[in-house]
């Protein structure tokens, strides 16, 4: 063991000796004159010794003693102060070669006889702290702009915990977000869990998120208010109720859903159900909001036009009206017919829902563009600019004084296919080195959260930029182009959709005429008419199949959200 307290080299002295022929009668041999002063009789091949101790200086102090020979050899071994008393330890080795060295002792220490130990030097090993994968997705995009009049976010995941929200909004850069409560794709949930609920509270206070003002949770696709079956209706308001509970717990205020299917019901009377719906649910909460979203009108839909948000507060009790709330969401009102681009477009757009509703009704919106052209009664969404609303649109809408204030959420896509490395060959099948895979080639897709934070950025610059100015142009001009491809794919489905309709209304008003032929002619006549009603029932059904097909497609492609 090395002796406790503060060890100082302070000097090293070697010696070589010449090997010693062997005297007669034994192997011993006489140490020299220097080893005589420093060591007793050898016992074995590694001799360890005492030389001396210092005396004590008046200080206090020691001053350390070495051999004659040894001074006199190297100027290394003159004496030294230090705090403690010195030894001078002798080492011999094999090779008859020996090493002194001192060392410094504190007075407390009680001197050893050690064998000095010259160890290699061994270089530092420097460990590196890596991020994990998780605490790396976890830095910011983008940092969240303060002080801005419009509030900007996305719906964001709130996978393990409805807390995760929060994190993952700061992370987009967002000042609103969006979350499912529970999964909206089944009716059966687990209740929400205390330490969810409080972390979500704390986190919104931590990070300024206004649980009256920010957020907008999202109702389940499952849940139709307006549902005529009593034993569906009232799954769908169980899990409606559960959903306003879950926004109290939380202090959330808004909540945003959709109005509903009339299915095969007059739409009147699926607006009388869901009137008396959401007037339940009022009764039964105090303090949350259901806003109501505007929808593409396809199909028995409720939501396409503002008249029908009139009718359904017609019929709410005026001691809730303050409780129930409207969402435009810019893909579906433009779908539905609206004109939201121009600039006279959107005014009037706000003037009717100023006239029909009113704008106090009016408490979130979703930004999407639209894959599809204005009036096709399909929900595509797009990335902001690359649709058919374009970015003069999202302009209209950031400069408009009237929406400031209110949370708005991007629901625009942002799954990408993963990028792999693809070898690419040549005629002979020889491999010309690797490319990146394209887009369509890969079935796995993956988030960017990347185009949220952008989207996010492009939206809040739009905020007093001048729409015929270079800038806005040069900007307008990227995204247009960059949705070219699928804005023409999109259009040319339209127009082929709009084809078969008119082909089909053209049937039938003329199998209409023929008719009433039948009924007011006679005879030969009437003959002729019952061969051409025969011919014409034929080709119709194979025109009707065709444009069901078309249709069939757009409900397809409206699943696609």
């Amino acid at each position: 063991m090395p002796p406790r307290g503060t060890r100082k080299a302070a000097s090293t002295a070697v010696a070589t000796k010449p090997p010693r022929s062997p005297e007669p009668g034994g192997n011993k041999r006489k140490p020299d004159d220097a080893q005589e002063q420093s060591s007793p009789l050898r016992r074995s091949k590694r001799v360890k010794s005492v030389e001396g101790l210092g005396t004590q200086s008046p200080s206090g102090k020691s001053t350390a003693r070495t051999a004659p020979t040894e001074s006199a050899e190297s100027p290394k071994a003159t004496p030294r102060k230090s705090r403690g008393r010195v030894v001078s330890v002798k080492k011999e080795v094999e090779e008859e070669e020996t090493v002194t060295v001192e060392a410094d002792i504190d007075d407390e220490d009680e001197i050893k006889d050690e064998e000095v130990d010259e160890k290699p030097k061994v270089k530092a090993k420097v460990t590196r702290k890596r991020k994990t994968k998780e605490e790396v997705e976890m830095v910011p995009l983008r940092a969240r702009t303060q002080g801005l009049r419009m509030c900007v976010g996305a719906h964001v995941s709130a996978a393990k915990g409805v807390f995760n929200a929060v994190h993952n909004s700061m992370h987009i850069g967002g000042n609103a977000f969006a979350l499912f409560l529970k999964s909206q794709r089944k009716w059966d949930n687990p209740a929400l869990q205390d330490d969810h609920r409080d972390q979500f509270r704390n986190l919104c206070i931590e990070h300024k998120y206004d649980g009256a003002k920010h957020i907008l949770p999202h109702g389940s696709y499952l849940v139709n208010l307006a549902q005529e079956d009593k034993t569906k209706a009232k799954q769908a308001y169980d899990s409606f109720l559960d959903d306003l509970r879950r926004c109290e717990a939380l202090g959330i205020t808004l909540y945003n859903f959709h109005p509903g299917s009339a299915n095969q019901t007059p739409h009147a009377s699926a607006i009388t159900r869901l009137a008396k719906a959401l007037t339940s649910a009022l009764s039964a909460t105090s303090t949350v909001t259901p806003v109501l979203e505007t929808m593409c009108g396809h199909g028995s839909t409720i939501g396409g036009y503002l008249h029908e948000f009139r009718d359904i507060l017609t019929q709410i009790p005026q001691e809730y009206h303050h409780r129930i709330g409207i969402c435009i969401d810019t893909c579906h009102s433009f779908a539905a017919g609206y004109d939201l681009t121009s600039p006279s477009g959107f005014a009037s757009f706000m003037q009717e829902f100023s006239d029909v509703i009113g704008l106090q009704y009016l408490r979130a919106l979703h930004l999407n563009d639209s894959k599809a052209p204005r009036g096709s009664k399909r929900d595509l969404h797009a990335n902001i600019g690359t649709g058919f609303l374009g970015l003069r649109a999202f302009h209209n809408v950031m400069n408009e004084p009237r929406l400031e204030g209110l949370p708005m959420i991007l629901e625009t896509p942002i799954d990408r296919p993963e990028g792999e490395d693809i070898k690419e060959e040549g005629d002979d099948g020889s491999s010309k080195g690797k490319k990146k895979k394209p887009a369509g080639a890969s079935a796995k897709l993956v988030p960017d959260f990347n185009v949220w934070a952008g989207e996010i950025a492009l939206l809040e610059s739009l905020i007093g930029m001048d729409p015929e100015g270079e800038e806005f142009r040069a900007l307008e001009a990227k995204l247009s182009e960059e949705g070219r491809e699928m804005r023409e794919k999109q259009m040319e489905q339209y127009e082929r959709k709009m084809e078969a309709e008119a082909k089909k209304a053209a049937k039938k008003e003329k199998g209409q005429k023929t008719l009433m032929e039948m009924m007011n002619g006679g005879g030969k006549a009437k003959g002729n008419t019952k061969t051409k009603s025969k011919t014409t029932r034929g080709t119709k059904g194979k025109d009707e199949s065709d444009g069901e097909g078309s249709d069939e497609e757009g409900c397809q492609s409206c699943s696609e959200k």
